[in-house]
């Protein structure tokens, strides 16, 4: 180990110290951060802008900025019923199976999909529990959900793989206690 690192106080943040908080009514009681097995963080990338040429030359500017899907794994505990907690979020969005004339004309809302998985939260935390970073993700929803694979020659823990798609995410660093988010959001 680096020399730097043992003499300061300073510890760089760990990939496995992280919580995932769902705050929806359908996720919030049931999905414990602890059954949270891996997430990406959330990323942006920004679209190309416009171009202006100019005599031999070439400016560009920049686009619009595309937050990028977070997928998230987590461990199905058997009880509660981690799939039917996600099939309950589904249902909780607006989608019915199309068993009857009225069920096969509903459908899924942006509301309902927000509102039913609720805010999310993704924080990292220190050697001693406090948190570092903390990443909200707004108007997030599930996008897709993969129930993995059942297999007599594994005897593995079930994993569910979600894709979480959202509008935008504001970072607040707890180090330093400052929000990073676009100019017109405010957060504290």
């Amino acid at each position: 180990m680096s020399t730097f690192w043992a003499n300061n106080t300073l510890e760089p943040k760990r990939s496995f110290r992280f919580l995932m908080e769902f705050a929806g009514p359908n996720m919030g009681a049931t999905i414990a951060s602890y059954y949270v097995k891996s997430a990406t963080k959330p990323n942006f990338q920004m679209e190309g802008g416009p171009q202006v040429k100019y005599i031999q030359h070439t400016f560009k500017y920049p686009g619009r900025v595309m937050w990028q899907d977070i997928t998230v794994t987590i461990v199905d505990p058997g009880s509660p019923d981690a799939a039917a907690v996600l099939m309950n979020v589904l249902a909780g969005s607006g989608y019915h199976k199309p068993d009857t004339d009225l069920n096969s004309r509903q459908s899924i809302s942006k509301f309902g999909a927000n509102n039913s998985l609720g805010g999310i939260k993704l924080r990292q935390i220190d050697d001693l529990g406090n948190d570092i970073e903390e990443w909200n993700l707004w108007n997030p929803y599930i996008s897709q959900v993969n129930f993995g694979e059942l297999s007599y020659d594994s005897d593995d823990i079930v994993n569910y793989q979600l894709t979480i798609v959202y509008d935008y995410a504001t970072l607040l660093n707890a180090v330093s206690a400052t929000t990073v988010s676009p100019a017109v959001t405010t957060e504290g």
